[in-house]
């Protein structure tokens, strides 16, 4: 009986896992084993992963699949993003897609090439009809690659409702993704949400690696953890599948507090529109400071993700009696493995009101309402949810450094993240009577390097919209961007592919690309991660054994030009 029962399970198992979300059934998108470097839903910079990268053993070239009948309703070219991607859509209500590939099969590469040359525009973003490119199953569309924002060859693959463009979860469908693999819990945190709450007797946050003791995560013995107040919890967690290391997102994530659910969040779909709410719900302090991915087991007043149940308050722990405190945390894979982490948090009834210390003028701000400040030459306005929950708004000015023409001015904190853009206004110094076109905001990277904040001149002032805090002064860009060839700037390129050249610029940014042949536009392709512009040479568009003239122009986001001038022959 007890066989049998366990076949049923099974059996319902694999129904699940060959049919997906409502039935839909689907193909690999490649032929070789598909091994991932990332999963659906795992935690980037301002975004949730909104697929699943197929390791491509290390190489471009492998051929990509329509993983269903359908048609290319979307093809989109970028320099950064996905690269060269392409959408089909399918008549089951999914729309798939696959992001960095190296080139498109030759028909759909020349139509491609087409719309870029009619457009005048390396970047092209092209809506088609069902007419234009029909696929079946398993059709070949295009080679894998490493365009866009790639850190490496891979292919970037999302199945997502055709209806809203809403991404799924793609492990939920059947594809043969091995995974025996249970998540791994690395760290916890542990901080004060208001101004009573202690933790260890301190109003600083605890953190603490995790161990593994008879198969349960937790904290060391020797970390005790007694506290106070309204604290946070957040968890470093991560899932692991089986042929690859890579650390990824896990599926769903509980916490129980004296073995009551009080959090609970699933990863199955999200929005476009409500992604960059990860930084509501990771704890962005930890990751500013550590670098590290820590989910928050409780959710924040301007936290808008649909993941949550609904059904759950998900606040913060309110610790208010002399007792222990029960904790458990289940995360769990997708594939049905879970792990847990237990501890014990002593509770104590508290003291009085300590005082959480702000250097420099403070501004108490309310996450919901339209927040605005001024002093001096610093102004700026704070759209109403903006922030993720109320704010002791801070403010410093700190000396003029190197490669500013104002002192350099300390808004709130790096540590508090920001949802809607606001507006920062610096005034122009007096002294800068002229270039008012060449001025721009400032700031430091994590290198403690100058960088751009972007920004123009209006009225008398510096003006940019940012999405993030922290310090911030006016500066000058009068350098135009540089143009290196790749090997001689002229001569005989008969037996060459491409032209090649690497560009960059010293501050402000490279905005624009434009070539010309023979004084004709010519398609020139942009890889910023690698610094490289492009051109490969085509008979349709010059002649071949012939001299010809190349007029190059790179541009920078404060308007200045370099132009780079050859001849050549090919």
């Amino acid at each position: 009986m007890m066989r049998r029962a366990i076949t049923l399970i099974l059996v319902q198992f694999l129904m699940f896992h060959a049919s997906g979300q409502d039935g839909a059934t689907f193909e690999p998108p490649v032929k070789i084993p598909m091994y991932l470097s990332g999963n659906f839903g795992e935690i980037r910079s301002d975004h949730f992963h909104s697929g699943i990268d197929i390791k491509t053993q290390g190489t471009t070239g492998h051929h990509v699949s329509s993983v269903e009948k359908g048609y290319v309703s979307r093809i989109k070219v970028q320099a950064n993003g996905y690269g060269k991607s392409i959408y089909i859509s399918h008549p089951n209500g999914y729309t798939s897609v696959y992001g960095h590939l190296d080139r498109y099969r030759d028909d759909i590469a020349a139509y491609v090439k087409r719309m870029q040359y009619k457009q005048q525009s390396h970047m092209v973003d092209l809506y088609l009809s069902k007419e234009t490119f029909p696929m079946e199953k398993g059709e070949f569309i295009a080679f894998s690659g490493n365009s866009g924002s790639s850190s490496g060859p891979h292919l970037h693959f999302e199945i997502r409702s055709s209806a809203n463009q809403h991404p799924t979860n793609v492990l939920s469908y059947n594809f043969e993704i091995k995974d025996l693999v249970a998540p791994r819990f690395h760290s916890i945190f542990l901080y004060p949400m208001d101004k009573n709450c202690k933790i260890n007797g301190k109003t600083e946050r605890f953190s603490s690696k995790i161990v593994r003791d008879k198969g349960i995560y937790t904290i060391p013995y020797s970390s005790t953890v007694e506290a106070s107040g309204v604290l946070g919890i957040s968890v470093e967690v991560f899932d692991y599948l089986d042929g690859a290391s890579n650390r990824c997102g896990v599926h769903t994530l509980e916490m129980f507090v004296d073995n009551k659910l009080s959090y609970s969040h699933v990863m199955d779909e999200f929005a476009f529109s409500e992604t960059r709410y990860i930084n509501a719900h990771i704890d962005y302090e930890e990751r500013i400071k550590s670098g590290k991915k820590a989910h928050r087991l409780h959710r924040l007043p301007n936290d808008r993700l649909r993941i949550y149940n609904q059904a759950l308050e998900n606040k913060p722990l309110i610790v208010n009696e002399s007792r222990n405190y029960s904790i458990r945390i289940i995360a769990s894979d997708v594939a049905g493995n879970s792990s847990t982490l237990e501890f014990t948090l002593k509770g104590s009834e508290g003291n009085n009101e300590v005082p959480i210390a702000n250097e420099g003028e403070v501004t108490y701000m309310k996450y919901n309402q339209v927040n605005s400040f001024e002093k001096g030459p610093v102004h700026l306005e704070i759209p109403a949810y903006s922030l993720y929950q109320d704010l002791d708004f801070s403010f410093q000015s700190s000396p003029q450094a190197d490669g500013s023409l104002t002192p350099f001015y300390q808004i709130a904190n790096i540590e508090v993240p920001v949802h809607k853009a606001y507006t920062l206004s610096i005034k122009k110094p007096d002294y800068v009577r002229s270039l008012n076109r060449k001025l721009l905001l400032i700031s430091y990277n994590d290198k403690h390097e100058i960088v751009s904040a972007g920004g123009t001149f209006q009225d008398g002032y510096i003006v940019a919209k940012l999405r993030n805090f922290g310090e911030f002064a006016v500066g000058l860009d009068t350098i135009a961007p540089r143009i290196m060839p790749h090997g001689s700037t002229g001569g005989d390129f008969s037996a060459k592919k491409e032209l090649r050249f690497t560009i960059e610029d010293e501050l402000s940014g490279i905005a624009k690309y434009e070539g010309y042949i023979d004084n004709q536009w010519a398609l020139f392709e942009y890889d910023p991660k690698n610094k490289l512009l492009y051109y490969s040479f085509d008979e349709q568009h010059i002649s071949k054994d012939s001299e010809h003239e190349l007029e190059l122009y790179v541009s920078d986001e404060k308007g200045n030009v370099k132009l780079h001038h050859t001849t050549f022959n090919w």
